[in-house]
């Protein structure tokens, strides 16, 4: 193996290792999205094991999977953004078409490049395109539905003012109100209408939009079922709450512009003027290809390089 490939290699497992230890340390800072979800499954009349479990209640359709494939936490969470992003697809189908893809990306650049870690990195990454693609679109459907949110609870307010019920709203939600929110509540109440009590509609709900915004509204309604109280006037609350936390956003979004854009200009120019350098000078430039000391520099650069991006965007990201 070449020694600029080892030195690829090693680039790659640290920004990865960074990514992930990045990941594990957000996960515990936020939470308020576990005390969400804690309040999604207290009920005495549900197994919140089996409200945990994203195979029983989120992940219907892994017909076709191996059992040992099934029960993986990544092959979960895979299968309900599939679901999400294309409610048509299963995930029998998916795994194969990532496989193949990533297989062909693998031989193709082994054969043009003679190069077994070219050939997996390229196979790593054409495999990871089809999740990645999942992955933005439902990041705008979430969006969407984020943003349709505050006028969907204003209607289902007057509804349950006007004297109809909370099913008959949902029904009415899922007829009146535009996509994508209109689709998700009428799937709602159409598993309430096969038999599944309300309450449990909501939660797979909550679940699979995954936004702390809809968790409050869903949050809400199963305390006032088990409490009483005045719905209309909760939901009203939250829709202010959730406009005017909008509107923060939206100015936090504003003032930071620069910060991001500057985040994006750092991490894009070392890369730029390398290529420059290299076009006009190749003997110069070279030689952070072509020797080890210049290879272990530009492995050790392109990993800050993702650590200094990671670290800017948190720092221009305020929580609301």
């Amino acid at each position: 193996m070449a020694s600029h490939e080892i030195i690829l290699l090693i680039a790659l497992s640290v920004t990865l290792a960074t990514w992930g230890i990045a990941q594990a340390i957000i996960s515990l800072i936020h939470g308020d999205r576990h005390k969400l979800q804690h309040r999604l499954v207290s009920d005495w009349r549900t197994d919140p094991q089996d409200l945990l479990n994203p195979s029983v209640t989120l992940c219907p359709d892994l017909k076709g999977i191996p059992p040992f494939l099934a029960k993986l936490p990544l092959i979960q969470n895979i299968n309900r953004k599939l679901l999400y992003a294309y409610p048509q697809a299963r995930l029998v189908r998916f795994l194969p078409f990532v496989a193949v893809l990533g297989m062909s990306a693998f031989v193709i650049t082994t054969l043009i490049t003679d190069s077994l870690l070219l050939g997996l990195f390229a196979g790593a990454i054409a495999s990871y395109l089809p999740i990645m693609h999942i992955n933005a679109k439902r990041a705008r459907r979430q969006h969407a539905i984020a943003t349709q949110l505050p006028d969907a609870l204003d209607f289902l307010t007057r509804v349950l003012r006007a004297g109809h019920s909370l099913s008959t709203g949902i029904q009415m939600m899922g007829d009146e109100l535009p996509q994508p929110i209109g689709a998700e509540f009428r799937r709602c109440y159409d598993q309430h209408s096969l038999g599944q009590s309300l309450e449990d509609s909501l939660r797979e709900l909550a679940h699979k939009i995954d936004s702390s915004d809809f968790a409050f509204f869903v949050t809400a309604v199963l305390i006032q079922r088990q409490t009483g109280g005045d719905l209309s006037e909760v939901l009203s609350n939250i829709s202010t709450m959730i406009r005017g936390r909008m509107q923060l956003q939206q100015h936090i979004k504003a003032i930071t512009a620069e910060g991001r854009l500057t985040g994006y200009i750092l991490f894009a120019f070392p890369a730029v003027l390398f290529v420059i350098s290299y076009l006009l000078n190749p003997a110069y430039a070279g030689v952070l290809i072509k020797t080890d000391v210049g290879q272990k520099l530009l492995a050790a650069a392109i990993a800050m390089q993702f650590i200094g991006l990671f670290a800017i965007r948190k720092i221009v990201a305020v929580k609301v």
